[in-house]
């Protein structure tokens, strides 16, 4: 799983049949500290996730369940949650001192 950031929408007349109903959004990736990541990726939503939302994306088999399907669908990634809040120590914000922890 990964956290990402709703970015836009992906809109496509034409595809394969297993994907006619699903709503796809381009998620940047991003780190604890909010910063993104350069690639993006396009992840089938089925949670109603907007632009602008933080969100929690699965991979494989885990995003084709998310959608209800465990096999036969041609997805990599889908939308699983969208985040309230996010909350976690000093070491994973990047709010540490660079000599925090050190021994003299």
């Amino acid at each position: 799983m990964f956290l990402g950031k709703v970015v836009g929408t992906v809109w496509s007349t034409k595809k394969v049949e297993n994907l006619r109903n699903l709503r796809m959004l381009l998620v940047h990736p991003v780190n604890l500290k909010k910063k993104t990541n350069e690639d993006l990726v396009v992840v089938a939503d089925v949670v109603g996730a907007g632009v602008g939302e933080m969100v929690i994306c699965a991979y494989g088999h885990a995003a084709r369940m998310a959608v209800g399907q465990d096999k036969d669908i041609s997805i990599e990634a889908a939308v699983v949650g969208i985040v309230d809040e996010l909350e976690a120590g000093p070491d994973y914000r990047g709010d540490r001192p660079d000599d925090a922890g050190k021994e003299d």
